[in-house]
């Protein structure tokens, strides 16, 4: 099969889950046989065309044009400011990828990779090459005050595309609710990669020089949030919950892993706490182990979450997590409570400081069962999230979607003109 990415991330441009996930499944596509060409964000220090691991990727340049466009705009549109610049430009690389990908021909499946990439993708499916639009979160969710054209242009991808993938059951509820038709949707997890994210590969000298590096002692409880700097992500009620958590582990330091728009609020009450350290900078794969080995417990308290890909990571690591798990929350799937078979962490209300501290004390109030759960996290990352199944799953849903097509349009022939 060829298959067709429009993707806005990928190395080394990636942002968040959506680049982690497009790399990994395409290569892990390559290893069953595929074939995957990514048409992806480019920019000046990145290769306009290359093969990576097998994958083909070309990557287009956007040509500012706001002059122009902007008075075609509505006025919730042009209420975007700055973040308009961003808007046209992902326009103007749409229209670039989709001229690419007509230029090269001979694609099997278009998958396009969120909102942003779906003006492209629906483009394409005219030609008549079949379309799966994979939903890896919404703009309802993460947004306080949601954009009615994103929503409109969200739903207009469900209804165009043959089959709609998404990351979580979370999520497909969530889906349904808005009204695209549940038998449409599918779920497929993410994957980690348990070789490279083992904690048994962490090199202990570079360990104690990280531990030293941020001044934590052999006696501390290191908490980590992984995670970008945003109310969604819970960080505000995290750093509210810290006082009735210290009020039980005095040995309590928090890691904060992140940036976002959030961060001078979280310097300036990092400093008002104290015992808060945030890590702003880039931090490449390696280092990020590290900081999993590093910590004693994983705080990820989104407000929503369609997967959480972090979870899984520190999973991979053997480390237990206390996760948010009101409202869409893929990371309640991953993580399993202390009332469930073999539990890796404990759910919560992340809107609710005081359920957040209720839930890090109880992870915390006993070291043998924290060790056990983090076991638990590992061997579950291990056996229901590696790559290789998420290829294989999602392989059997892009075979079922070229199905449905072929199957449409051999009905579309046999009816009398």
């Amino acid at each position: 099969m060829r298959i067709a990415y429009f993707s806005t991330e990928y190395p080394p441009l990636i942002y968040g889950g959506l680049g982690v996930y497009a790399d990994n499944i395409s290569r892990s596509l390559v290893a069953l046989g595929q074939e995957v060409t990514v048409f992806s964000w480019g920019s000046e220090n990145t290769p306009r065309h290359e093969r990576m691991s097998g994958v083909e990727v070309f990557r287009e340049r956007p040509l500012p044009m706001r002059e122009g466009l902007e008075i075609f705009l509505s006025p919730q549109t042009l209420g975007w400011g700055e973040g308009l610049d961003y808007l046209l430009n992902l326009f103007c690389y749409n229209q670039l990828a989709l001229d690419r990908l007509m230029q090269e021909g001979g694609f099997d499946l278009i998958v396009a990779h969120d909102w942003l990439a779906l003006p492209g993708g629906m483009a394409a499916r005219r030609s008549g090459i079949p379309l799966i639009y994979h939903v890896h979160g919404l703009e309802a969710g993460r947004s306080s005050r949601p954009n009615p054209q994103l929503i409109a242009l969200e739903h207009k991808g469900a209804e165009v595309a043959d089959l709609v993938i998404t990351v979580s059951e979370a999520m497909k509820r969530e889906l349904a609710g808005l009204g695209v038709q549940p038998d449409k949707i599918r779920v497929c997890y993410h994957g980690v990669d348990c070789d490279f994210f083992d904690p048994d590969k962490v090199d202990k000298r570079s360990l104690a020089a990280l531990r030293e590096r941020y001044g934590f002692d052999e006696d501390d409880i290191v908490i980590l949030f992984v995670g970008r700097l945003e109310p969604v992500k819970g960080i505000r009620e995290l750093f509210a919950a810290l006082p009735s958590v210290r009020a039980e582990h005095n040995r309590i330091k928090l890691l904060v892993l992140g940036v976002g728009s959030l961060e001078d609020w979280a310097m300036d009450e990092a400093r008002r706490q104290g015992n808060i350290t945030l890590v702003t900078d880039f931090v490449s794969a390696e280092e990020k182990r590290l900081f999993y080995a590093l910590a004693d417990l994983c705080v990820f308290p989104s407000l929503y979450e369609p997967f959480g890909i972090v979870a899984l990571e520190a999973a991979a690591m053997g480390r237990a997590a206390v996760v948010g798990a009101a409202g869409t929350s893929g990371l309640a799937e991953i993580v399993r409570n202390p009332g469930e078979d073999e539990p890796t962490g404990v759910h919560v209300n992340a809107r609710d400081p005081a359920d957040l501290a209720w839930g890090i004390n109880l992870a915390l109030e006993n070291r043998e069962r924290l060790e056990a759960w983090g076991r638990n996290g590992r061997k579950r990352a291990q056996t229901a999230f590696s790559w290789q199944k998420a290829a294989e799953s999602t392989l059997a849903i892009y075979e079922e979607a070229i199905a449905l097509c072929q199957d449409r349009s051999q009905r579309i022939q046999a009816c009398p003109r």
